[in-house]
């Protein structure tokens, strides 16, 4: 059997590989992705972590089979996979044996093509998710803070996103999201107070550190439901770092390598910890399972004594590396080092997700 190649004309990551991702799911076959370039202020455009251990382009989160994302047409497989590829690039693959499909982004559809019949047609949803068919009507509804800018969330980076999209469908909730650009943030961040929860991103860009600090402090002090996520978890360990006198300027090494108080510090090995790997937490009970990680930094040790006199709690640990935090005496403060919207789906939404969200409806009153 020769590959199937699926020459995708998507402009932005978000929406790159997102038909192979689901065509390949459904004949079983392994995805290969030739790697893609993009234009412009994309910080996270190849941010999707694989058991490969490494990232790849941040379209092809949905994938269930992904193999590799490789630049070299050499490396490809010769039969067996679903390839994907830009169609920009398709003279890369003009020697290559293998059908040739076509994903068409346009209109606020996604449409697969062999020659003339449509194989998949997809509608984006609000959430930036893909659907043969859109959700219906939804009951209890609830505002949530996503930080970050829109466009990153809808045309880079998706599944954030696309993940409180599958626990509010799950949960029959109506989920309005407001997006907080970290450097567009009020003095006195007035945009939390209709909000009845907050999630902090991971992200490639330290632009962002500084809001996530500043919302993280906020959401602390005003008991507003909030999940870490990654360099959003590492922003929540700053804040209540800092609460403690003599760290009150505590910050990333990662965003301020000169300073006197880091919070986070790189890998005494210089260490990239990327893939998926086992996570046991509090959070999850009696389950142990697995998390996407990417991160060259951990937290300080030597803040631990401040950690815990915030109240915080380490709720997950390999070794010396802080995997989940907790803070009880709140209604949901909760971080982990890991990526786990990369592991939510329509029909099985990441529990972290979905806590969140009924946590903030009860919090209602």
């Amino acid at each position: 059997m020769s590959p199937i190649f699926i020459l995708d004309n998507a402009s932005v990551p978000a929406r790159f590989g997102i038909t192979a991702s689901l065509w390949a799911n459904r004949l079983g076959l392994p995805l290969w992705s030739l790697r893609p370039e993009f234009a412009g202020d994309l910080p996270d455009s190849h941010q999707h972590v694989i058991r490969a251990g490494y990232c790849v382009t941040s379209g092809l989160w949905r994938s269930d089979t992904l193999r590799e994302e490789v630049c070299d047409v050499a490396q490809l497989p010769a039969s067996d996979a679903v390839i994907v590829l830009a169609e920009s690039d398709i003279h890369r693959i003009a020697s290559l044996i293998g059908p040739r499909l076509y994903s068409d982004d346009r209109d606020g559809h996604l449409t697969l093509r062999e020659g003339t019949q449509t194989l998949m047609r997809l509608t984006g949803d609000r959430f930036g998710r893909w659907l043969s068919t859109l959700p219906g009507e939804a009951g209890a509804s609830l505002r949530i803070g996503l930080v970050g800018r829109e466009a990153d969330h809808r045309l880079v980076y998706p599944a954030t996103l696309g993940s409180l999209g599958d626990a509010a469908c799950a949960l029959g909730f109506d989920l309005d999201v407001h997006f907080l650009p970290p450097a567009e943030l009020s003095h006195g961040l007035q945009e939390l107070e209709t909000l009845h929860g907050v999630v902090l991103p991971g992200g490639a860009s330290m632009a962002a550190v500084n809001g996530q600090i500043r919302v993280a402090q906020a959401t602390l002090a005003r008991r507003l439901p909030t999940l870490g996520l990654c360099l959003g978890m590492q922003s929540m360990m700053t804040a209540a770092v800092r609460q403690s006198a003599g760290f009150e300027q505590a910050i990333l090494a990662e965003v301020a390598p000169d300073a006197p108080v880091h919070s986070f510090v790189a890998f005494a090995d210089g260490r990239h910890r990327c893939g998926v790997l086992p996570f046991t937490s509090i959070l999850l009970p009696g389950n142990t399972t697995q998390m996407h990680y990417n991160h060259r930094y951990r937290f300080n040790p030597q803040c631990l004594p401040q950690l815990v006199a915030s109240g915080v709690q380490v709720s997950a640990q390999t070794d010396d590396i802080v995997e989940g935090i907790s803070l009880p005496a709140h209604p949901f403060w909760h971080g982990v080092q890991g990526h786990p919207e990369l592991m939510s789906r329509p029909d099985a939404p990441h529990p972290l997700f979905t806590a969140l969200l009924l946590t903030a409806l009860s919090a209602q009153g």
